[in-house]
């Protein structure tokens, strides 16, 4: 029996079925900017940029020319304050695991973020994290803590 958290993530999982289970694209590009341009484009009828190199799309540069507002650039390892942000929220996070090729760490404060994700609403986020199928993780579950506390920045759709 499924509780309330799953039942929603699985309403979630059925609303964006087009976005869940997106293979990896197969280039060092993040598959992840991908999932967020279909979300933008379908959920707001924007166009994002495609930007060259990678993880360009993260910086504040980019965040500047797509117009995006910074609601706020948590440092790294502290907890996410879900009162901050709102549906559609693209996340911005400093992830490194063996996959990512090492490089990427906490410390190194001068790099970009490397991942992105968008948020659903009710503490689940959209992404794909790299050579996985896209998905939606509950950010409430204990397991999603690197989703946690490795979010280094929030932009919202500046609409003015």
């Amino acid at each position: 029996m499924l509780n309330e958290r799953q039942l929603k993530k699985k309403a979630l999982e059925e609303e964006f079925a087009d976005l869940v289970g997106r293979p990896w694209p197969g280039r060092r590009y993040p598959g992840c900017y991908e999932v967020i341009q279909l979300y933008a484009k379908r959920e707001l009828g924007r166009e994002l940029k495609s930007f060259r190199g990678l993880y360009t799309s993260f910086k504040d540069e980019a965040v500047a020319e797509e117009n995006g507002l910074w609601i706020t650039k948590p440092v790294w390892g502290e907890d996410l304050d879900f009162n901050l942000i709102q549906k559609n929220d693209l996340l911005l996070y400093k992830i490194y695991t063996t996959e990512l090729g090492g490089g990427y760490s906490a410390k190194m404060e001068d790099r970009s973020p490397n991942h992105g994700a968008v948020y659903l609403g009710d503490g689940f986020i959209l992404h794909q994290v790299w050579q996985q199928p896209s998905n939606i993780v509950d950010l409430y579950n204990k397991n999603a803590y690197l989703y946690q506390h490795s979010c280094v920045g929030v932009v919202r759709e500046n609409t003015t």
